[in-house]
């Protein structure tokens, strides 16, 4: 077995190794802070959970949402039926074809948030209890419970990569991150890429889970199950294998993190910084894997 020599240690994994740690062990403390905060309001989480009884959405709604489900489905078997035809699109073709589905979807989601909206003929407080708190107070309720799940993520992650690994399955980044990092990528289909990530995700996918989807599955089932079913969702939902069980444990942490604070804004910004920081990690660690 070859010594790993120090020289083709680069900066890039250096710096990614040393985000990695700094994200661990302020998550630790992350946590400690918010288990004591939740034994001290324990009291209130009864309160807390009660509030999915007071939206408006009711399980019809959940038709739109198996719609949107069902659309997205159809879109990766088209995929999938393509590569069994040997189909081969050139690579400028591929980058529109997923740019021109992943808009399809964002449009056709908010379309349906509006729609449901409307119909029930509520503001967006009364949807998603966006509740009148202070921009900084949003925020550091987002940062704080990012950081609390990244411990948790992170040994998800771990275990994973060591089960698959053990089975001999192939341990490949999700699409977007391969076309993030691809050299020959232009420079608009990264940065569309990067707005997919870190603005226009956050904001329709919490909308579509935690908005709505999660407080019919409460109505239905206890706030702990549903935010089991609904995490495991998220997670098929997505469909790669190998972040699978890390996604689930973000879900139920965005869960846990709209639950906690009232508002979707918190688990949007920390479902935001989530994929930010991923996708910093990814770029700096496959830097080295190129060399």
């Amino acid at each position: 077995m070859a010594s790993l020599d120090p020289g083709d240690i680069s900066v890039p994994i250096i710096i990614a190794g040393l985000l990695v740690t700094v994200l661990l062990f302020a998550g630790v403390v992350a946590d400690a802070f918010v288990l004591a905060m939740l034994v001290e309001r324990r009291a209130k989480w009864g309160e807390r959970t009660k509030l999915f009884l007071t939206r408006p959405w009711r399980w019809h709604d959940g038709v739109y949402l198996v719609l949107l489900g069902t659309l997205f489905a159809t879109m990766i078997l088209g995929a999938q039926i393509m590569d069994r035809c040997c189909i081969v699109l050139s690579a400028n073709g591929e980058r529109i074809l997923m740019l021109s589905e992943t808009v399809l979807m964002q449009v056709v989601a908010i379309a349906t948030i509006e729609h449901l909206r409307r119909r029930h003929q509520r503001s967006c407080s009364e949807g998603f209890s966006i509740q009148p708190l202070s921009a900084a107070r949003v925020v550091g309720q987002g940062v704080l419970f990012y950081l609390a799940m990244m411990p948790p993520i992170i040994l998800a992650a771990l275990a994973t990569n060591l089960v698959l690994r053990h089975f001999g399955v192939p341990v490949e980044s999700q699409d977007i991150l391969k076309g993030f990092a691809d050299p020959a990528a232009p420079y608009w289909f990264r940065v569309y890429l990067i707005i997919l990530a870190i603005a226009c995700a956050p904001v329709v996918e919490e909308l579509v889970f935690r908005g709505i989807a999660l407080p019919i599955a409460a109505r239905r089932a206890s706030p702990t199950v549903a935010i089991v079913l609904v995490s495991l969702l998220f997670a098929v939902v997505h469909g790669h294998l190998p972040a699978m069980a890390p996604l689930f444990v973000v879900a139920v942490c965005l869960s846990l993190g709209y639950i906690c604070s009232g508002t979707v804004l918190v688990p949007m910004i920390m479902h935001a910084l989530f994929n930010t920081i991923n996708l910093i990690i990814f770029h700096l660690s496959y830097d080295i894997s190129q060399l």
